[in-house]
């Protein structure tokens, strides 16, 4: 009996020292997948932010160069010009004022009266960028430099200014400043989440939080991390620190058709670090547990184990079917009972608030085709696809997206009206046929999507079931003219009153 009960107790302490690696193990991947989900979080958020300051900037400069094409503009007095030509100068607290050069780089007129004219500007890295490549009518970022007529260190953007014949005739430049954006960067909680690093054209540095301003400007367009990031565009991967040693878990993402790129490299020790503080005191448990369980008598453990097992399997159980009341399981997405719910609750409030409430239903174009043609966990693919753009355009905490059947989803916009609505359609059509996702059997040879829009009080529906209504008979318009694209249903021509 006591050779059975050591021979019991000896497989009860291997069996938690199993539990116990399976568990570690299990905690290291959350680990990595909660890293892994916040760099990507903070790489959407910040590359949103940066890539809408520097598109909000280039309109100026780009108004700029539309003002000063214009023979009117030409002619009209100095002062005139001015205002003209810098009128849609976008002001904020990160930009710099803009400055108008000539074909001699010598400063002829800027957004402020503050700009000294006169000043010869001609060796400014992105005034002997336009010399040298007179074909170049984009954009240029020029790498982080202390401006001469501010003081301040800041990252230059310009356009070449062309003459009515196309020939060069200066550059229109303005900078945002480094401390605008070391302070965006500083509202990252870089111990936690890595180093947020901010790229230009060649792999020049202009930001890095943790700030190290020796790193600021250095070209890291050598490296392999760095050839590999930019052939790649977005995406995560493990690989050699771009600066310093080690390796480092980089995640980025290129900013626009701008060429910016943002990435987050975080140390395997940053990412386990919390980890390990958890399996050491898990494991100083473990054996005390061990020690313990040694002294018991195996029918106790026994029945222990099975209360425990039992209580485990409940409440995941539990947990299971919560989860898959209101979730669709393949693409994260709300299931047909969430949306009933949602849209029956979206409905009363609407008619309560007096507001607008709109509703996309979106259809993969020919998919029981792309089925057939490359199986169904191609499909699932396509599915998991479609969702993640809907997801990306319907992006408010109210709005609310779902699969309410096999290729079949809807989105639910609250407070949107329908020329709103059909914007955030007409992203995700955009965003599904921009991923280039083969499809032989569809009308267009790539992946698309038909999506029909209704919108109250702009139709007339007295419940939620006719807005649905409304909402499929314009998918079905769409699909009958052709799919790939956006239908809205008709306006009504009397005015919807909400009834209660």
């Amino acid at each position: 009996m006591a050779r059975w009960l050591v021979l019991a107790n000896f497989l009860t302490v291997a069996g938690l020292i199993s539990v116990a690696a399976l568990l570690l193990w299990q905690m290291r991947t959350d680990a990595e997948r909660r890293s892994q989900l916040t760099a990507n979080s903070l790489v959407q958020v910040l590359g949103r932010d940066i890539a809408r300051n520097v598109e909000l900037y280039d309109l100026s400069l780009l108004a700029v160069v539309e003002g000063f094409g214009r023979t009117d503009v030409a002619q009209a007095s100095p002062e005139l010009r001015q205002l003209i030509l810098f009128d849609r100068a976008a002001s904020a607290p990160g930009f710099a004022f803009l400055l108008l050069l000539d074909t001699n780089g010598v400063i002829a007129s800027g957004s402020d009266h503050l700009v000294p004219k006169g000043l010869d500007r001609s060796e400014a890295e992105y005034f002997r960028h336009f010399v040298a490549h007179p074909d170049d009518d984009g954009l240029h970022i020029s790498p982080p430099a202390i401006s001469r007529v501010s003081g301040q260190r800041m990252i230059m953007l310009s356009r070449r200014l062309s003459n009515p014949d196309g020939s060069f005739a200066g550059v229109v430049v303005g900078g945002i400043k480094i401390d605008y954006l070391r302070r965006l960067f500083a509202s990252v909680d870089a111990e936690h989440a890595g180093t947020v690093t901010l790229y230009g054209p060649e792999g020049i540095i202009l930001m890095r939080e943790p700030y190290d301003q020796s790193a600021i400007g250095a070209s890291v367009a050598d490296t392999p991390s760095y050839r590999r990031m930019i052939a790649m565009r977005e995406g995560s991967f493990v690989g050699p620190a771009m600066l310093g040693d080690g390796e480092r878990r980089l995640t980025f993402a290129r900013l626009g058709t701008e060429p910016l790129t943002l990435s987050i490299a975080v140390a395997p020790s940053a990412i386990y670090a919390e980890w390990w503080h958890r399996a050491l005191g898990l494991s100083m448990v473990l054996l005390s547990l061990c020690s313990v369980t040694a002294s018991l008598t195996w029918l106790l453990r026994r029945e222990l184990g099975r209360r425990e097992q039992a209580e485990a399997r409940l409440l995941a159980a539990n947990a299971r079917l919560a989860a898959q009341a209101t979730t669709d399981a393949l693409t994260g997405l709300g299931n047909r009972r969430r949306f009933d719910e949602a849209l029956a609750q979206e409905w009363d409030r609407a008619v309560r608030s007096r507001r607008p409430l709109s509703l996309i239903l979106i259809d993969a174009d020919c998919f029981k085709g792309f089925n057939d043609t490359y199986g169904h966990q191609r499909g699932d693919e396509a599915l998991r696809l479609i969702a993640g753009s809907i997801r990306a355009a319907a992006n408010r905490a109210s709005d609310l997206a779902c699969r309410v059947g096999g290729e079949e989803f809807a989105v639910i916009l609250p407070e949107i009206d329908s020329a709103g609505a059909e914007i955030v359609a007409e992203r995700i059509r955009t965003a599904v046929m921009g991923w280039a996702m083969p499809h032989a059997e569809g009308p267009h040879a790539v992946l698309t999507v038909s999506c029909g829009v209704a919108s109250v009080p702009e139709v007339l529906a007295h419940n939620a079931a006719a807005l649905v209504a409304e909402a499929d008979a314009a998918l079905y318009a769409a699909k009958g003219a052709g799919r790939n694209q956006v239908r809205a249903a008709e306006r009504s021509k009397t005015v919807l009153r909400f009834v209660s």
